[in-house]
């Protein structure tokens, strides 16, 4: 079968999605590849205690960007646009707030805040210093992060990127000139709060596109309106934003553990641990993003032809990613030790066994943390909320305190990949005790198993009519009508006709027993949906643009 349009809509939202992820996790490691070059091994310690702080940034990001995201889809999926807007406004409105209690919160306890976190005497001046801007930060960043989620999956896959792109870039740029000059750890955060500020003032021309299909509605605002609508958005979205409370808590005990236990020595390592953990996540994290904002338009239509297809090669490009940085670790470490100044210290040793050790981590997480963000898409956030905590934070805990215990600080890198394959084994449990009660659905990824031999897909182009005919014959041998047959055969006309040459269009035909459905989708000029929506009777024909996809569907009762 030809994947063109899939994969089309796949590649379009990858880039973005990537970037997306990068922006929440890039700038603290890009900050400590300067501090550490033009301050010193301490100035690295005080980013890492850090660490939690600037996680929540992912957490509210997760949570109102991407929990809105996915339900606002599912909503134009589901032809109900001012649902749709409602999750819109609502995701920006909750971002702003929340972002905004936290700035004034740090603002007056960050003193307290810092000693929580575990600073030691000679970190805690440095993290004080790189606080200084860190609180604006939190409040751009977010909106920032929150409005790239909606920009990417609204036809505008461009801007998104370009928003990302243009904040990092002015970060790295400013974290040289500032850090060169000696400007000191405060100057740090206020390149990244200047270059998230023009980004978020590039998000601008999106707001004031007219051709944007989500849109600010007042009727979001209403007391009773706003709370429902949140509170549904945060579970879905918890899932996905409870990995970052979780990695907020894990990342915490951490600190005070390789503290109390190896000194600033095991502090600093595991800031390098965390360092390529966030390089191997941006492709890791970055993929599942994508693979969930298209999930739920396949999944909810049971198109288990083009699921299964973009899971493949979600697979295949995170495990390549994932194998090729650790082969890099393990081969050449001292050039990522380089990178923050460290391959010279009296701790590089120490430094290149950990990361060694550690990196198979970033193979093994590679399915388990995909499928949380699956899990998530196809709603099922009870579920995946109770991997995330299990996987995010208390296996990883547990494994690595037993093996310190154990065998030593060794016990600590190792603890890491081990917990993955503890985790697996717990997700395959947790399927299988799910599908005893649901017995209808079968394999990690909950595949209905009757509805897949009554879906057929096609793939149809305006030179290739005999895609076409095996369409339009797979209906007769449904017994579908000789109007719907024909009806649908005027759809595909006014598509190829009002489309350009080279058009593809991705019908999937669905027998429920009692109705039979046909589900279009394909990348074309939106008009010709207002041609269609007044030719066929609207109980029967539904139409909206989805993912920047214009979508049909058109239903045959049986009856």
């Amino acid at each position: 079968m030809n994947f063109k349009i899939a994969d089309s809509k796949f590649k379009e939202l990858l880039l973005p999605s990537l970037l997306i992820v990068m922006a929440l996790n890039i700038s603290s490691v890009i900050d400590s590849f300067f501090v550490g070059s033009f301050i010193g091994p301490n100035a690295v310690s005080a980013i890492e205690i850090l660490e939690p702080m600037v996680l929540l940034i992912t957490v509210f990001e997760w949570l109102f960007g991407l929990g809105g995201q996915i339900i606002a889809v599912n909503k134009k999926a589901e032809f109900d646009v001012d649902g749709s807007n409602r999750y819109f406004t609502t995701s920006i409105v909750v971002s702003i707030l929340a972002s905004v209690i936290m700035a004034v919160f740090c603002l007056f306890f960050f003193g307290e805040l810092a000693t929580l976190l575990g600073s030691t005497p000679a970190s805690k001046p440095l993290v004080m210093e790189y606080s200084k801007f860190l609180y604006g930060c939190f409040v751009v960043s977010t909106v920032a992060a929150v409005l790239t989620q909606y920009i990417r999956v609204d036809g505008q896959p461009n801007l998104a990127s370009a928003v990302i792109i243009i904040a990092n870039a002015i970060n790295i740029v400013l974290d040289y000139v500032f850090l060169s000059s000696g400007m000191g750890m405060a100057s740090a955060s206020l390149a990244s709060f200047i270059g998230y500020s023009i980004a978020l003032g590039v998000c601008l021309l999106y707001i004031f596109n007219s051709k944007r299909t989500f849109r600010f509605v007042r009727s979001a605002l209403k007391i009773k309106t706003f709370l429902k609508t949140t509170w549904h958005m945060m579970k879905v979205g918890f899932p996905g934003a409870s990995m970052g409370i979780f990695d907020v808590i894990f990342v915490y005990i951490m600190n005070i553990f390789l503290v109390t236990n190896l000194g600033d020595v095991g502090l600093a390592t595991y800031l390098l641990c965390m360092d390529a953990l966030v390089l191997a996540s941006i492709v890791d994290i970055g993929v599942s993003e994508t693979l969930t904002s298209i999930v739920p338009v396949y999944y909810s239509k049971h198109d288990y032809v083009n699921l299964n297809h973009l899971i493949k090669r979600s697979l295949i490009i995170t495990m390549i990613f994932a194998v090729i940085l650790t082969v890099l670790l393990w081969s050449w470490p001292q050039g990522f030790l380089a990178l923050y100044n460290f391959n010279h210290v009296e701790m590089a040793d120490f430094a290149i066994n950990a990361l060694r050790l550690y990196s198979f981590f970033f193979i093994l997480s590679v399915l388990p943390n995909m499928l949380i963000f699956y899990y998530e898409a196809i709603e099922r956030p009870v579920f995946s909320s109770i991997i995330s905590v299990l996987f995010t934070l208390a296996i990883p805990l547990a494994t690595v305190v037993a093996l310190y215990n154990l065998i030593g600080s060794n016990g600590i890198w190792i603890g890491f990949p081990i917990s993955c394959i503890i985790s697996m084994i717990v997700i395959i449990i947790g399927v299988k005790i799910i599908q005893r009660r649901e017995p209808e659905y079968s394999g990690l990824f909950f595949v209905e198993n009757d509805l897949v031999h009554k879906t057929k897909n096609f793939v149809l182009t305006d030179n290739d009519m005999n895609s076409r005919k095996e369409c339009l014959n797979h209906l007769k041998e449904l017994d579908a009508s000789d109007e719907f047959c024909n009806n649908t055969d005027k759809i595909f006309d006014v598509i190829f006709d009002t489309n350009d040459p080279g058009t593809y269009v991705e019908v999937l035909v669905i027998d429920y027993d009692d109705n039979i459905h046909v589900d279009i989708k394909y990348d074309g000029e939106q008009e010709n949906l207002e041609t269609l929506k007044h030719s066929f009777p609207a109980d029967l024909f539904k139409c909206a643009e989805v993912l920047g996809f214009n979508t049909i569907e058109y239903v045959m009762g049986k009856s």
